[in-house]
C-alpha cells in the first residue's frame, strides 16, 4: 500500500485536501496503515476545538517528520491522538498566537451570512408556534404583514449585534461596565426594532398567515445566494509565533499588560480587583528582578491561564443573569396577558414555563455560589 492509496474520507471518516495530506505523510512514514488513522483522529480534535485546519494540518506534518526519522508508531511517541491534540491546542492557546476559528465571523460578510442564517431559523420557531397554536384550537387569526415578514431579520440583527458587542466588550471592560453595555444596546435594539415592526404591522397583509412557512427557505436561500456572490475577505497576514515575539521583544510592559487584563476577563472567572491585583503584582515582580514582563512571565495569555480561578465568580454573575432573565419573561408575560385583556392564552402559559426555569438556574448557580463562598472562607 501507498500514500496515494489512501482517498479522503476513506473508511468512512472525514474528507478534505488536508486530512488527505496529512494520512498521506503518516502512511509514507512508516508506510504502516494504523497511523493515518492515528493522524486522522488528532486532526478532527483539534479541528473540533476550533484549532484552524491549516495549523492543525501543520503541527500534524511536524509530528510525521518525527515518526518517519524515529520510525516509531505515533502512538508510541505521543500517546493517545485526542491526548496529543489536546496538549497541542493548550500549548497553542498557552502561546496566545492568533489560530483559533471565531465560530461567528467578525468580518461584515460572516456577520450579515448569520443574520440571515439565523433569521431563517427563527421563522421556523414564528411557523412551529402558529401550528401550536392551531392544535391546541387558538389558530392564528392575523395574516401575514410586512412587519411579520421582516421580523426575524430584525430580530436575528439585533442578537448577533448584542452577541458581537458582549464578546468584545468582555476583553476590554470590566463585567459590570460589560452588562451596562449590553443592556443599552439591547435597549436601542429593542426599541429600534419595534419601531420598524410595529408600523409596517399595520399595512395591508401581503398574504394569508400561513404563508409565513415559505420565510424559512427564502431566508435561508438568501444566505446561500450571498455566500456564493460576495467574495470571501483576503486572509489576514500570518500573526508573529512565539519565538519572533520573543526574539524581535515585540511585546512592550504596556502591551504585554493590556493583552493579559483581555485574556483573564474573557476567562469570566476572576473579579476585577483580582486581575488588576495579579497584573500590579507581576509588574512589580518584573521591575524587582530589572526584567522585562515577557522575559519574566512569557506571553501574556500563558500568564493569563496560569493563574486560579475564583470559584465564586462564575457562579454570582450566573445566579444574577438568570435572576434578571427571570424578572425579564415575567414582565414579558404581564405585558402580553394585559394586551390580550387578561383572557388565558397558551403563549401565557409558555412565559410562566420560562420564568420557572430562570428562576430554577438562578437557584441553582446561587447554591454553587453559596458553596464556593463557604469553601473558600474556610479555605482561608
Amino acid at each position: 500500500m501507498t500514500s496515494e492509496d489512501v482517498p479522503p474520507g476513506a473508511e468512512g471518516g472525514p474528507a478534505g485536501p488536508e486530512l488527505h495530506r496529512v494520512r498521506r505523510e503518516f502512511l509514507a512514514a512508516r508506510g504502516v496503515d494504523d497511523d493515518p488513522r492515528w493522524a486522522e483522529s488528532a486532526l478532527v480534535t483539534m479541528v473540533f476545538a476550533d484549532v484552524q485546519i491549516d495549523v492543525a494540518e501543520e503541527a500534524l506534518i511536524d509530528a510525521a517528520a518525527l515518526v518517519q526519522q524515529s520510525q516509531e508508531s505515533p502512538e508510541q511517541l505521543y500517546g493517545p491522538p485526542d491526548r496529543w491534540a489536546g496538549e497541542t491546542v493548550e500549548s497553542l492557546r498557552e502561546s496566545g498566537i492568533a489560530v483559533f476559528e471565531d465560530p461567528m465571523p467578525p468580518d461584515l460578510r460572516g456577520s450579515v451570512l448569520t443574520v440571515f442564517g439565523v433569521a431563517a431559523g427563527l421563522s421556523a420557531l414564528f411557523v412551529a408556534s402558529d401550528v401550536l397554536s392551531l392544535l391546541l384550537g387558538t389558530g392564528p387569526d392575523k395574516s401575514l404583514t410586512l412587519g411579520l415578514a421582516v421580523a426575524p431579520l430584525l430580530l436575528s440583527a439585533a442578537i448577533i449585534i448584542l452577541w458581537r458587542v458582549y464578546t468584545e466588550a468582555s476583553r476590554r471592560f470590566s463585567f459590570p461596565a460589560v452588562v451596562a453595555l449590553s443592556v443599552l444596546v439591547l435597549a436601542i435594539c429593542a426599541g429600534g426594532t419595534a419601531a420598524v415592526i410595529m408600523p409596517l404591522g399595520q399595512t395591508e397583509p401581503v398574504a394569508g398567515r400561513g404563508w409565513m412557512v415559505t420565510l424559512v427557505p427564502l431566508y435561508g436561500l438568501i444566505a446561500a445566494v450571498l455566500a456564493r456572490v460576495w467574495p470571501k475577505p483576503s486572509a489576514a497576514p500570518q500573526p508573529l509565533t512565539v519565538p519572533e515575539v520573543l526574539e524581535g521583544a515585540a511585546v512592550e510592559d504596556e502591551q504585554w499588560l493590556r493583552r493579559a487584563r483581555a485574556a483573564l476577563r474573557e476567562r469570566g472567572d476572576l473579579p476585577e480587583k483580582r486581575i488588576s491585583a495579579a497584573l500590579r503584582e507581576a509588574q512589580e515582580h518584573a521591575a524587582d528582578h530589572g526584567t522585562r514582563l515577557l522575559e519574566e512571565f512569557s506571553s501574556p495569555e500563558e500568564y493569563a491561564r496560569s493563574l486560579p480561578r475564583d470559584p465564586r465568580v462564575t457562579p454570582r454573575r450566573m445566579t444574577v443573569l438568570y435572576g434578571a432573565l427571570a424578572l425579564c419573561w415575567l414582565a414579558a408575560g404581564v405585558l402580553g396577558a394585559a394586551e390580550q385583556h387578561w383572557e388565558p392564552s397558551w403563549d401565557q402559559g409558555m412565559y410562566a414555563v420560562l420564568v420557572l426555569i430562570s428562576l430554577w438556574l438562578a437557584w441553582t448557580h446561587a447554591r454553587s455560589w453559596r458553596a464556593a463562598a463557604t469553601g473558600t472562607a474556610t479555605g482561608a
